[in-house]
């Protein structure tokens, strides 16, 4: 068999089953060991058995127990670095590297060069906090995450990256002391009612769900934040597409002369909040 005629085969499958043919392309490229140029040189290149067998046992982990590919993989690209993920933890998502694109941004709109304190809340893999910490050496950044297991993760992926991140066990603010410039997270935020997609479904449940609206997380941190802040912050959300207004009319609530910045992804949908606090230089 080809790697065309295996591309082809367990896509048709994938289809069938109700999952991303794209992500068949992604494992059976990985997995070949060649590079992009080199696998798409050889689509028409008979497979070693051995390594047929190993492809074949990998795709029908994901097509008949819809693991995610980046399990079956181990790693998943994040901002183009590689990090390590599990079960454990979220998988990034394009959209968080969106947030993490927009932090980096309004650092040198209202910080630039000059040293700053940030703040990732429920890290994860650590995908955000590492990013910034790589991306951004004039940032002192902190990360935590209620998850010890999470954690682990998260270290490692810093380990490997040579970031230079603390993490902190921490559920929301409650282990945390200091004041930062920059508080980000990207919290829970699937109604509990909401359903989800097969493969998301193996992802760690405490990283998908916030509450009976999916908004409670962020009630949780506006409500708190205050004591964690600088006189001039900012805070940095993703959130689902349909949630803007709900997260504007909590940050203001708690912040009423507050700056609301909301921007869309790439599929121009409502998925980031700014809350700008206190002023700089006169202007917010």
């Amino acid at each position: 068999m080809t790697y065309q005629e295996l591309i082809k085969t367990y896509s048709k499958l994938a289809i069938e089953n109700g999952l991303e043919d794209e992500a068949v392309k992604w494992l059976v490229l990985e997995l070949s060991g060649l590079t992009n140029t080199e696998f798409y040189l050889n689509q028409k290149t008979t497979i070693e058995p051995k390594k047929l067998k190993e492809i074949k046992e990998k795709l029908e982990l994901y097509i008949y127990k819809q693991i995610p590919i980046q399990h079956i993989l181990g790693f998943s690209y994040f901002f183009g670095y590689k990090f390590i993920v599990n079960d454990d933890v979220l998988i990034p998502r394009r959209e968080t590297e969106e947030l993490t694109e927009e932090v980096l941004y309004l650092y040198d709109e209202y910080f630039s060069e000059k040293k700053i304190d940030v703040l990732d809340l429920g890290t994860g893999s650590g995908a955000i906090a590492i990013t910034l910490a790589k991306e951004e050496p004039n940032m002192n950044v902190v990360a935590s995450d209620i998850s010890l297991d999470a954690l682990k993760v998260a270290k490692e992926n810093s380990l490997v990256l040579e970031a230079n991140v603390k993490f902190i066990q921490s559920d929301w603010f409650k282990q945390i002391e200091g004041k930062f410039d920059i508080i980000v997270a990207n919290p829970p935020y699937i109604p509990e009612s909401e359903e989800v997609g097969i493969t998301v479904q193996k992802e760690p449940n405490i990283a998908l769900y916030g509450g009976k609206t999916g908004v409670e997380p962020y009630e949780i941190i506006l409500s708190s934040a205050k004591d964690y802040m600088k006189d001039f912050s900012i805070i940095a959300f993703e959130h689902g597409y349909q949630q803007s207004e709900a997260i504007k009319h909590i940050a203001l609530k708690y912040f009423n002369d507050a700056k609301i910045i909301q921007k869309k992804d790439m599929q121009q949908k409502d998925r980031m909040t700014f809350v700008v606090v206190g002023s700089k230089n006169g202007q917010k």
